[in-house]
Protein backbone atom coordinates (compact mmCIF):
# COMPACT_ATOMS: atom_id res chain seq x y z
CA UNK A 1 0.00 0.00 0.00
CA UNK A 2 1.44 3.43 -0.94
CA UNK A 3 2.24 5.92 1.81
CA UNK A 4 1.53 9.67 1.75
CA UNK A 5 3.37 12.46 3.54
CA UNK A 6 1.14 15.19 4.86
CA UNK A 7 1.16 18.55 6.54
CA UNK A 8 -2.04 19.17 8.47
CA UNK A 9 -3.47 21.45 11.12
CA UNK A 10 -4.98 20.00 14.30
CA UNK A 11 -8.68 20.89 14.41
CA UNK A 12 -8.73 21.50 18.20
CA UNK A 13 -5.52 23.36 18.99
CA UNK A 14 -4.71 24.54 15.43
CA UNK A 15 -1.13 23.25 15.70
CA UNK A 16 0.74 22.06 12.61
CA UNK A 17 1.33 18.32 12.32
CA UNK A 18 3.54 16.40 9.88
CA UNK A 19 3.35 12.69 9.28
CA UNK A 20 2.73 9.80 6.91
CA UNK A 21 -0.34 7.69 6.30
CA UNK A 22 -0.82 4.47 4.33
CA UNK A 23 -3.62 4.61 1.75
CA UNK A 24 -4.62 3.19 -1.62
CA UNK A 25 -4.99 6.63 -3.22
CA UNK A 26 -4.96 10.36 -2.47
CA UNK A 27 -8.68 10.52 -1.59
CA UNK A 28 -8.33 7.72 0.96
CA UNK A 29 -5.24 9.42 2.39
CA UNK A 30 -7.19 12.67 2.93
CA UNK A 31 -10.04 10.72 4.53
CA UNK A 32 -7.69 8.95 6.95
CA UNK A 33 -6.02 12.23 7.90
CA UNK A 34 -9.42 13.78 8.71
CA UNK A 35 -10.28 10.73 10.83
CA UNK A 36 -7.28 11.65 12.99
CA UNK A 37 -8.86 15.01 13.78
CA UNK A 38 -6.60 16.87 11.36
CA UNK A 39 -7.29 19.25 8.51
CA UNK A 40 -4.94 18.29 5.62
CA UNK A 41 -3.04 21.21 4.09
CA UNK A 42 -0.59 19.34 1.86
CA UNK A 43 -0.61 15.63 0.93
CA UNK A 44 1.97 14.01 -1.36
CA UNK A 45 2.70 10.41 -2.22
CA UNK A 46 5.94 9.22 -0.65
CA UNK A 47 8.43 8.38 -3.39
CA UNK A 48 9.81 5.60 -1.18
CA UNK A 49 6.44 3.84 -1.24
CA UNK A 50 7.30 2.35 -4.63
CA UNK A 51 10.22 0.59 -2.99
CA UNK A 52 8.02 -1.15 -0.51
CA UNK A 53 5.73 -2.66 -3.13
CA UNK A 54 8.53 -5.06 -4.02
CA UNK A 55 9.28 -6.03 -0.43
CA UNK A 56 7.79 -8.81 1.66
CA UNK A 57 4.59 -7.25 2.98
CA UNK A 58 4.27 -9.70 5.82
CA UNK A 59 5.29 -9.74 9.45
CA UNK A 60 5.97 -13.11 11.04
CA UNK A 61 4.37 -14.19 14.29
CA UNK A 62 7.80 -14.24 15.93
CA UNK A 63 8.44 -10.60 14.91
CA UNK A 64 5.05 -9.58 16.29
CA UNK A 65 5.73 -11.37 19.59
CA UNK A 66 9.06 -9.55 20.03
CA UNK A 67 7.43 -6.20 19.15
CA UNK A 68 4.57 -6.77 21.61
CA UNK A 69 6.77 -7.97 24.46
CA UNK A 70 9.24 -5.09 24.13
CA UNK A 71 6.48 -2.50 23.78
CA UNK A 72 4.89 -3.88 26.97
CA UNK A 73 8.19 -3.62 28.86
CA UNK A 74 8.83 -0.04 27.68
CA UNK A 75 5.33 1.25 28.44
CA UNK A 76 5.38 -0.40 31.87
CA UNK A 77 8.69 1.37 32.58
CA UNK A 78 6.95 4.69 31.87
CA UNK A 79 8.52 5.42 28.48
CA UNK A 80 6.24 7.57 26.29
CA UNK A 81 4.55 5.56 23.55
CA UNK A 82 6.15 7.53 20.70
CA UNK A 83 9.64 7.04 22.16
CA UNK A 84 8.98 3.33 22.67
CA UNK A 85 7.87 2.95 19.04
CA UNK A 86 10.98 4.77 17.82
CA UNK A 87 13.20 2.42 19.83
CA UNK A 88 11.37 -0.62 18.46
CA UNK A 89 11.75 0.70 14.93
CA UNK A 90 15.55 0.73 15.32
CA UNK A 91 15.57 -2.87 16.59
CA UNK A 92 13.33 -4.26 13.84
CA UNK A 93 15.05 -6.06 10.95
CA UNK A 94 12.08 -6.25 8.56
CA UNK A 95 12.03 -3.20 6.27
CA UNK A 96 8.27 -3.49 5.80
CA UNK A 97 7.66 -3.67 9.55
CA UNK A 98 9.90 -0.60 9.96
CA UNK A 99 7.67 1.28 7.57
CA UNK A 100 4.56 0.19 9.47
CA UNK A 101 6.10 1.31 12.78
CA UNK A 102 7.09 4.64 11.17
CA UNK A 103 3.50 5.25 10.08
CA UNK A 104 2.15 4.27 13.51
CA UNK A 105 4.67 6.52 15.27
CA UNK A 106 3.82 9.58 13.17
CA UNK A 107 0.08 9.19 13.62
CA UNK A 108 0.33 8.48 17.36
CA UNK A 109 2.47 11.64 17.66
CA UNK A 110 -0.38 13.48 15.93
CA UNK A 111 -2.85 12.34 18.59
CA UNK A 112 -4.26 9.14 17.08
CA UNK A 113 -5.10 6.13 19.24
CA UNK A 114 -2.65 3.24 18.88
CA UNK A 115 -5.41 0.68 18.24
CA UNK A 116 -6.99 2.82 15.53
CA UNK A 117 -3.71 3.19 13.64
CA UNK A 118 -2.91 -0.52 14.01
CA UNK A 119 -6.32 -1.43 12.57
CA UNK A 120 -5.14 -0.08 9.20
CA UNK A 121 -2.68 -2.96 8.98
CA UNK A 122 -4.89 -6.08 9.34
CA UNK A 123 -2.19 -8.32 7.83
CA UNK A 124 0.20 -7.26 10.59
CA UNK A 125 -2.16 -6.90 13.55
CA UNK A 126 -5.16 -9.29 13.56
CA UNK A 127 -8.55 -8.25 14.90
CA UNK A 128 -8.02 -9.90 18.28
CA UNK A 129 -4.81 -7.87 18.70
CA UNK A 130 -6.60 -4.60 17.91
CA UNK A 131 -9.51 -5.39 20.25
CA UNK A 132 -7.24 -6.15 23.20
CA UNK A 133 -5.08 -3.04 22.63
CA UNK A 134 -8.24 -0.91 22.38
CA UNK A 135 -9.50 -2.36 25.66
CA UNK A 136 -6.13 -1.60 27.27
CA UNK A 137 -6.28 2.02 26.08
CA UNK A 138 -9.82 2.45 27.40
CA UNK A 139 -9.00 1.00 30.83
CA UNK A 140 -5.55 2.60 31.13
CA UNK A 141 -3.86 -0.81 31.32
CA UNK A 142 -2.03 -0.86 28.00
CA UNK A 143 1.17 -2.45 29.29
CA UNK A 144 -0.79 -5.18 31.08
CA UNK A 145 -2.78 -6.20 28.01
CA UNK A 146 0.37 -6.10 25.87
CA UNK A 147 2.04 -8.58 28.24
CA UNK A 148 -1.01 -10.85 27.97
CA UNK A 149 -1.01 -10.49 24.19
CA UNK A 150 2.64 -11.51 24.06
CA UNK A 151 1.94 -14.54 26.28
CA UNK A 152 -1.02 -15.60 24.14
CA UNK A 153 0.96 -15.23 20.91
CA UNK A 154 3.82 -17.29 22.36
CA UNK A 155 1.36 -20.07 23.21
CA UNK A 156 0.02 -19.83 19.67
CA UNK A 157 3.55 -20.08 18.24
CA UNK A 158 4.29 -23.13 20.43
CA UNK A 159 1.06 -24.78 19.28
CA UNK A 160 1.88 -24.18 15.61
CA UNK A 161 5.40 -25.55 16.11
CA UNK A 162 4.05 -28.70 17.77
CA UNK A 163 1.56 -29.37 14.98
CA UNK A 164 4.18 -28.74 12.28
CA UNK A 165 6.60 -31.04 14.05
CA UNK A 166 3.96 -33.75 14.29
CA UNK A 167 3.23 -33.50 10.56
CA UNK A 168 6.90 -33.62 9.57
CA UNK A 169 7.28 -37.40 9.82
CA UNK A 170 4.18 -38.25 7.72
CA UNK A 171 5.30 -35.66 5.16
CA UNK A 172 8.74 -37.28 4.86
CA UNK A 173 7.18 -40.74 4.47
CA UNK A 174 4.80 -39.42 1.80
CA UNK A 175 7.65 -37.79 -0.15
CA UNK A 176 9.62 -41.04 0.07
CA UNK A 177 6.59 -42.96 -1.22
CA UNK A 178 6.20 -40.60 -4.18
CA UNK A 179 9.93 -40.98 -4.90
CA UNK A 180 9.67 -44.79 -4.89
CA UNK A 181 6.67 -44.70 -7.24
CA UNK A 182 8.55 -42.33 -9.58
CA UNK A 183 11.58 -44.66 -9.73
CA UNK A 184 9.44 -47.73 -10.34
CA UNK A 185 7.29 -46.11 -13.05
CA UNK A 186 10.09 -44.37 -14.98
CA UNK A 187 13.05 -46.73 -14.54
CA UNK A 188 12.21 -50.19 -13.20
CA UNK A 189 9.03 -51.06 -15.13
CA UNK A 190 10.32 -49.98 -18.59
CA UNK A 191 13.30 -52.35 -18.23
CA UNK A 192 11.11 -55.24 -17.12
CA UNK A 193 8.59 -54.59 -19.88
CA UNK A 194 11.32 -54.90 -22.50
CA UNK A 195 12.55 -58.17 -21.00
CA UNK A 196 9.07 -59.70 -20.93
CA UNK A 197 8.44 -58.66 -24.53
CA UNK A 198 11.70 -60.26 -25.69
CA UNK A 199 10.76 -63.48 -23.92
CA UNK A 200 7.21 -63.41 -25.30
CA UNK A 201 5.74 -63.89 -21.84
CA UNK A 202 1.98 -64.12 -21.39
CA UNK A 203 1.33 -61.37 -18.84
CA UNK A 204 -1.51 -61.40 -16.29
CA UNK A 205 -4.04 -58.56 -16.25
CA UNK A 206 -2.50 -56.75 -13.25
CA UNK A 207 0.93 -56.70 -14.91
CA UNK A 208 -0.54 -55.42 -18.18
CA UNK A 209 -2.33 -52.64 -16.31
CA UNK A 210 0.88 -51.72 -14.51
CA UNK A 211 2.91 -51.56 -17.72
CA UNK A 212 0.14 -49.59 -19.49
CA UNK A 213 0.11 -47.05 -16.66
CA UNK A 214 3.91 -46.76 -16.74
CA UNK A 215 3.95 -46.35 -20.52
CA UNK A 216 1.24 -43.68 -20.52
CA UNK A 217 3.01 -41.76 -17.75
CA UNK A 218 6.25 -41.72 -19.75
CA UNK A 219 4.72 -40.96 -23.17
CA UNK A 220 2.15 -38.41 -22.02
CA UNK A 221 3.94 -36.96 -19.02
CA UNK A 222 3.08 -33.35 -19.92
CA UNK A 223 -0.57 -34.21 -20.46
CA UNK A 224 -0.67 -35.95 -17.08
CA UNK A 225 0.97 -32.90 -15.49
CA UNK A 226 -1.57 -30.54 -17.09
CA UNK A 227 -4.48 -32.76 -16.05
CA UNK A 228 -3.22 -32.96 -12.47
CA UNK A 229 -2.69 -29.20 -12.39
CA UNK A 230 -6.24 -28.59 -13.66
CA UNK A 231 -7.60 -31.04 -11.10
CA UNK A 232 -5.69 -29.15 -8.42
CA UNK A 233 -7.17 -25.82 -9.57
CA UNK A 234 -10.66 -27.35 -9.75
CA UNK A 235 -10.35 -28.82 -6.26
CA UNK A 236 -9.05 -25.53 -4.91
CA UNK A 237 -11.95 -23.64 -6.50
CA UNK A 238 -14.48 -26.15 -5.12
CA UNK A 239 -13.01 -26.11 -1.62
CA UNK A 240 -13.21 -22.29 -1.61
CA UNK A 241 -16.95 -22.48 -2.26
CA UNK A 242 -19.25 -22.84 0.79
CA UNK A 243 -20.26 -26.44 0.06
CA UNK A 244 -16.68 -27.53 -0.63
CA UNK A 245 -15.34 -25.63 2.36
CA UNK A 246 -17.90 -27.28 4.63
CA UNK A 247 -17.05 -30.73 3.25
CA UNK A 248 -13.33 -30.15 3.84
CA UNK A 249 -13.86 -28.75 7.34
CA UNK A 250 -16.02 -31.74 8.28
CA UNK A 251 -13.45 -34.14 6.81
CA UNK A 252 -10.63 -32.55 8.82
CA UNK A 253 -12.53 -33.28 12.03
CA UNK A 254 -13.24 -36.93 11.11
CA UNK A 255 -9.85 -38.08 9.84
CA UNK A 256 -8.42 -40.62 12.30
CA UNK A 257 -5.81 -39.16 14.67
CA UNK A 258 -5.61 -35.80 12.85
CA UNK A 259 -9.29 -35.03 13.48
CA UNK A 260 -8.83 -35.49 17.21
CA UNK A 261 -5.71 -33.31 17.14
CA UNK A 262 -7.56 -30.57 15.23
CA UNK A 263 -10.41 -30.52 17.77
CA UNK A 264 -8.00 -30.22 20.69
CA UNK A 265 -6.10 -27.40 18.97
CA UNK A 266 -9.38 -25.53 18.43
CA UNK A 267 -10.40 -25.99 22.08
CA UNK A 268 -7.03 -24.72 23.33
CA UNK A 269 -7.26 -21.69 21.01
CA UNK A 270 -10.86 -20.96 22.05
CA UNK A 271 -10.12 -21.15 25.78
CA UNK A 272 -6.93 -19.06 25.75
CA UNK A 273 -8.45 -16.41 23.47
CA UNK A 274 -11.65 -16.11 25.53
CA UNK A 275 -9.60 -15.90 28.74
CA UNK A 276 -7.47 -13.07 27.39
CA UNK A 277 -10.44 -11.12 26.01
CA UNK A 278 -12.46 -11.58 29.21
CA UNK A 279 -9.48 -10.44 31.30
CA UNK A 280 -9.22 -7.37 29.05
CA UNK A 281 -12.83 -6.52 30.08
CA UNK A 282 -14.32 -7.05 26.62
CA UNK A 283 -18.04 -7.88 26.57
CA UNK A 284 -18.75 -11.57 26.04
CA UNK A 285 -20.60 -10.97 22.76
CA UNK A 286 -17.69 -9.03 21.29
CA UNK A 287 -15.30 -11.71 22.55
CA UNK A 288 -17.30 -14.45 20.81
CA UNK A 289 -17.29 -12.47 17.56
CA UNK A 290 -13.50 -12.24 17.69
CA UNK A 291 -13.05 -15.91 18.65
CA UNK A 292 -15.11 -16.90 15.61
CA UNK A 293 -12.50 -15.32 13.36
CA UNK A 294 -9.55 -17.02 15.05
CA UNK A 295 -10.78 -20.56 14.32
CA UNK A 296 -10.61 -21.35 10.62
CA UNK A 297 -13.40 -23.91 10.36
CA UNK A 298 -16.91 -23.32 9.00
CA UNK A 299 -18.52 -25.85 11.38
CA UNK A 300 -17.07 -24.08 14.41
CA UNK A 301 -18.01 -20.72 12.88
CA UNK A 302 -21.65 -21.83 12.64
CA UNK A 303 -21.54 -23.18 16.20
CA UNK A 304 -20.13 -19.90 17.55
CA UNK A 305 -22.78 -17.96 15.61
CA UNK A 306 -25.50 -20.00 17.36
CA UNK A 307 -23.81 -19.57 20.75
CA UNK A 308 -23.51 -15.82 20.16
CA UNK A 309 -27.20 -15.57 19.26
CA UNK A 310 -28.27 -17.51 22.36
CA UNK A 311 -26.08 -15.42 24.68
CA UNK A 312 -27.52 -12.23 23.15
CA UNK A 313 -30.98 -13.58 24.01
CA UNK A 314 -30.01 -14.01 27.65
CA UNK A 315 -28.88 -17.64 27.80
CA UNK A 316 -25.79 -18.48 29.85
CA UNK A 317 -22.59 -19.13 27.91
CA UNK A 318 -22.19 -22.57 29.50
CA UNK A 319 -25.71 -23.59 28.47
CA UNK A 320 -25.17 -22.36 24.90
CA UNK A 321 -21.86 -24.26 24.66
CA UNK A 322 -23.48 -27.37 26.14
CA UNK A 323 -25.96 -27.45 23.26
CA UNK A 324 -23.19 -27.82 20.66
CA UNK A 325 -21.88 -31.32 19.92
CA UNK A 326 -18.44 -30.08 18.84
CA UNK A 327 -17.74 -28.91 22.41
CA UNK A 328 -16.79 -31.65 24.90
CA UNK A 329 -19.14 -31.78 27.94
CA UNK A 330 -16.19 -30.93 30.20
CA UNK A 331 -15.89 -27.48 28.61
CA UNK A 332 -19.50 -26.45 29.28
CA UNK A 333 -19.31 -27.84 32.84
CA UNK A 334 -16.15 -25.90 33.67
CA UNK A 335 -17.51 -22.71 32.06
CA UNK A 336 -20.63 -23.12 34.22
CA UNK A 337 -18.37 -23.40 37.26
CA UNK A 338 -16.59 -20.20 36.22
CA UNK A 339 -19.92 -18.38 35.83
CA UNK A 340 -21.06 -19.44 39.30
CA UNK A 341 -17.77 -18.64 41.05
CA UNK A 342 -17.04 -15.42 39.13
CA UNK A 343 -13.62 -16.72 38.08
CA UNK A 344 -14.28 -17.17 34.37
CA UNK A 345 -10.80 -16.05 33.27
CA UNK A 346 -8.93 -18.56 35.45
CA UNK A 347 -11.31 -21.39 34.48
CA UNK A 348 -10.83 -20.65 30.79
CA UNK A 349 -7.06 -20.59 31.32
CA UNK A 350 -7.28 -24.01 33.00
CA UNK A 351 -9.26 -25.37 30.04
CA UNK A 352 -6.67 -23.98 27.64
CA UNK A 353 -3.81 -25.45 29.68
CA UNK A 354 -5.51 -28.85 29.76
CA UNK A 355 -5.92 -28.93 25.98
CA UNK A 356 -2.37 -27.66 25.52
CA UNK A 357 -1.14 -30.74 27.39
CA UNK A 358 -3.50 -32.95 25.35
CA UNK A 359 -2.09 -31.52 22.12
CA UNK A 360 1.43 -31.97 23.46
CA UNK A 361 0.82 -35.64 24.30
CA UNK A 362 -0.90 -36.34 21.00
CA UNK A 363 1.77 -34.70 18.86
CA UNK A 364 4.48 -36.52 20.81
CA UNK A 365 2.82 -39.87 20.06
CA UNK A 366 1.63 -39.01 16.57
CA UNK A 367 4.59 -40.63 14.81
CA UNK A 368 3.98 -43.96 16.54
CA UNK A 369 0.26 -43.77 15.70
CA UNK A 370 0.75 -42.91 12.03
CA UNK A 371 3.77 -45.09 11.30
CA UNK A 372 1.78 -48.38 11.03
CA UNK A 373 -0.75 -46.76 8.68
CA UNK A 374 1.93 -45.27 6.44
CA UNK A 375 3.88 -48.54 6.37
CA UNK A 376 0.70 -50.43 5.52
CA UNK A 377 -0.01 -48.11 2.59
CA UNK A 378 3.57 -48.31 1.35
CA UNK A 379 3.61 -52.09 1.80
CA UNK A 380 0.36 -52.51 -0.12
CA UNK A 381 1.63 -50.39 -3.02
CA UNK A 382 5.04 -52.02 -3.23
CA UNK A 383 3.49 -55.45 -2.68
CA UNK A 384 1.13 -54.95 -5.63
CA UNK A 385 4.03 -53.97 -7.90
CA UNK A 386 6.21 -56.86 -6.74
CA UNK A 387 3.39 -59.39 -7.13
CA UNK A 388 2.56 -58.09 -10.60
CA UNK A 389 6.22 -58.40 -11.65
CA UNK A 390 7.05 -61.72 -9.97
CA UNK A 391 3.93 -63.51 -11.21
CA UNK A 392 5.02 -63.64 -14.89
CA UNK A 393 8.62 -64.39 -13.82
CA UNK A 394 7.50 -67.48 -11.87
CA UNK A 395 5.35 -68.49 -14.82
CA UNK A 396 8.33 -68.24 -17.19
CA UNK A 397 10.54 -70.23 -14.81
CA UNK A 398 7.87 -72.94 -14.60
CA UNK A 399 7.76 -73.25 -18.39
CA UNK A 400 11.50 -73.91 -18.50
Amino acid sequence: MPSYRYVARHIKNRSLVKGTVAADDLNQANQKIRELGLNPLQVKQNSLSIKFTFERKKVSLRERIIFTRQLAVMTKAGLPLVNALKALRRQTESSYFKKVIDDITEEVRGGAMLSRVMSRYPKVFPEIYIAVVRAGEQTGQLSGVLFRLADQQEKQAELIAKVKGALMYPAIILIALIGVVFLIVFFVLPSLEGIFKDLGADLPLTTKLLFTFSSSMRKYFYIWAIVLFLLFLGARYWFNRPIGRQFWDRLRLRVPVFGNLTKKVYMASFAHTMAMLTRASLPIIESLKIVRKTINNSLYDEAFARIESQVENGRALSAAIGGEDIFPPMVSQLVSLGEESGSMESVLDEIGTFYDSEVDNLTRNLASLIEPIMLLVMGAGVGFVVASVLSPIYKLVGEF
